[in-house]
């Protein structure tokens, strides 16, 4: 029995283990999917646009603290009938920098889209042929619901629903990175924080990952009991009436919203309790870091309102970061069980294909 219980601890830490883990075979095999001209267009079209982005947000704090200061030197002079403030290039610059902010993001859209229609033909196709040149044993030790599987939902999921999580993934992840950096260029003290913080969210990310997809997987299955008996219910409608099981039935149909919606609540809340605890975190340094800067080392008021507008917006970029992640753990799993299956051997065929 000792035996048995230290084996069955081995196998739980095991499975515990996997789950953790990130499945970057799979990543790989549909990045590599791509080819090698639509994967660095789609790394580098994320990366200029997102420095574009940043790009506008810093243009416009310069602006708005040229402003300001040539205001308060015309208030100090006392010259009421000097120029105003030449906005002019500042326009000019803003205007320029929002039209390339455009076209980038019209490039990265269709390079995503573009990416994912690739790497879904070609993991068809191959499949395909790995299933027509199946040997007969493979059909006699699998099931069909299963193949059909394969051929269905997976294949739905690497069509439609990768290319968006791994567009909303780099999204938020390279979002994250340029608050990150553009509340360190405007207050250099926060590089200090910035290592625990990184550390600390390590470790939470790799906790509320394996939670997040629990809990999703949770909500699922108590969602199918509560569609299937309301079906059953609306369409036995004449028959539970005339037993008069009206009670029964709606106190079933209760029990099973109640299951639900327990856990439809934890999903809110751990994902509200990471959007808070580290979002807080990130905002209370930067705001005392920036004050500091700003008392002591005459910091721009642009500035100042850039880095802890970052600071606002980091902790929903965490939250999007890792529930993507999350996501797209979930839905590489269908990466997973194709590149199973093309592993399978085929028959010795020299026909057409």
């Amino acid at each position: 029995e000792e035996v048995t219980e230290s084996d069955d601890e081995d196998n739980l830490s095991s499975v515990l283990h996997q789950r953790a883990k990130m499945p970057w075979r799979a990543c790989g095999k549909y990045l590599s999917a791509a080819g090698i001209l639509l994967l660095p267009l789609l790394v580098l079209s994320q990366l200029l646009k997102h420095t574009v982005m940043v790009a506008i947000d810093y243009c416009l704090a310069r602006w708005t603290s040229a402003a300001i200061s040539a205001k308060t030197e015309l208030e100090l002079k006392n010259c009421s009938h000097c120029g105003d403030f030449n906005h002019s290039p500042y326009s000019k610059v803003f205007s320029i920098l929002c039209c390339l902010g455009i076209v980038l993001c019209l490039v990265t859209s269709i390079a995503v889209e573009w990416t994912g229609l690739k790497v879904t033909k070609k993991l068809h196709s191959s499949l395909l042929n790995k299933i027509i040149l199946a040997p007969m044993r493979f059909f006699e030790t699998t099931p069909l619901g299963s193949i059909l599987n394969r051929f269905s939902a997976d294949c739905n999921t690497i069509d439609q629903h990768i290319p968006a999580t791994l567009e909303c993934l780099s999204r938020s992840t390279l979002l994250c990175v340029s608050a990150l950096a553009v509340i360190s260029y405007v207050t250099p003290m926060f590089l200090i924080a910035l290592v625990p913080l990184a550390i600390m969210c390590y470790f939470i990310q790799k906790y509320f990952r394996v939670a997040s997809r629990d809990l999703q997987q949770l909500d699922d299955s108590t969602q199918l009991p509560l569609l299937s008996h309301f079906s059953e219910t609306v369409e036995g409608l004449t028959t539970i009436r005339a037993f008069r099981y009206e009670a029964k039935f709606r106190q079933k149909l209760l029990e099973y919203t109640d299951s639900n919606n327990i856990a439809s609540l934890f999903l809110t809340a751990a994902n509200r309790w990471l959007e808070e605890y580290i979002g807080a975190c990130v905002v209370l340094i930067a705001a005392v870091t920036s004050i500091t800067s700003c008392l002591y080392s005459k910091l721009s008021s642009g500035l100042v309102g850039l880095g802890l507008t970052y600071a606002l917006m980091v902790s929903n970029y965490l939250n999007w970061m890792v529930r993507n992640l999350a996501d797209m753990e979930i839905q590489l799993g269908a990466v997973k069980r194709i590149n199973g299956l093309l592993k399978t051997e085929a028959e010795n065929y020299e026909g057409l294909l």
